[in-house]
């Protein structure tokens, strides 16, 4: 069973530490184990706990009054948040981490469903799970969630992108440039790579996903191939230095092809030229396929 210390609290909850330790003296509404040398550790329950004590208490509740609720109430009274005003964006943001948290493949597939009814398809992707996937990164660098979880989530998210892929006419744009999507060696987490290639499908481009992890020097064929393409990669956790990467793949390019970049990473990149650019968010790259 997976363990916690406080600070991996502090980084998932967005609680300070310090209040936690005033919640668990004041209300006592954890109780952790404790190491021979006194250190606090925290399991999978007391996170789910305190996860939806958080998400309570941001939405107004009182410490005070939450403190007095059975954990079956707590429970429900998320619940109802999660199923209830969609304007609150965060809140369906913090459900997702519950539902990792917590494996619950069931719960995930009734809140999507929900998002989906109310938002439609692309609108849910990009206002609950691109924030959601983001804030992940950062959970995933500071250790304070499992292997387990990242690839839960993860997988659940890419059936509902391939289904929608899969769902998708064939495009007419037959004189249209393409888009050749891709991720640089030893960055592995496609989310927003896969979501990029369901909107350029989706708005009748043709596109050759070649996934993540891949060798610029595999590029050289592709791009004879594909003499007036659009090259598209994200960076969000490569552990490489992009601007040599990226300088590299410029290099294989004619002036007919753009090479598209987007991620929290591409502030690292320092190449200047023509042929970039660089994408502050995935809606200046959907704004950028609506215009072509």
């Amino acid at each position: 069973m997976p363990t916690y210390s406080i600070k991996d609290l502090e980084n998932l909850t967005g609680i300070q530490a310090h209040t936690i330790r005033i919640w668990e003296q004041r209300y006592h509404l954890l109780i952790p184990e404790r190491t021979p040398t006194n250190i606090r550790v925290y399991s999978d329950t007391d996170l789910r706990k305190l996860l939806s004590v958080a998400l309570l208490n941001n939405n107004g509740l009182k410490i005070s009054k939450i403190a007095n609720l059975s954990d079956t109430e707590i429970a429900e009274s998320v619940l109802q948040l999660s199923e209830g005003d969609d304007s609150n964006l965060e809140n369906q943001v913090e459900s997702l981490k519950l539902i990792m948290v917590d494996l619950n493949e069931a719960k995930f597939e009734k809140l999507f469903s929900h998002l989906v009814l109310q938002m439609g398809f692309e609108e849910t992707i990009m206002k609950i799970f691109i924030p959601f996937f983001k804030r992940l990164t950062f959970l995933w660098q500071t250790n304070s969630v499992t292997i387990a979880q990242i690839n839960f989530i993860t997988s659940l998210y890419k059936q509902k992108l391939y289904v929608a892929i899969d769902g998708l006419a064939p495009s007419e744009k037959v004189n249209s440039k393409k888009f050749i999507l891709f991720l640089p060696k030893t960055e592995r987490l496609d989310n927003g790579l896969l979501f990029c290639n369901y909107m350029a499908k989706k708005r009748g481009f043709q596109t050759l996903y070649l996934g993540v992890s891949f060798p610029s020097e595999e590029l050289v064929d592709i791009l004879e191939k594909t003499p007036e393409s659009y090259l598209f990669s994200v960076a969000s956790l490569a552990k490489t230095d992009l601007t040599t990467y990226y300088t590299r793949v410029l290099s294989m390019c004619n002036t007919k092809h753009k090479l598209l970049l987007a991620g929290s990473q591409t502030n690292t990149v320092k190449i200047n030229d023509s042929r970039l650019t660089v994408f502050q968010d995935y809606n200046e790259f959907r704004d950028f396929l609506d215009q072509l």
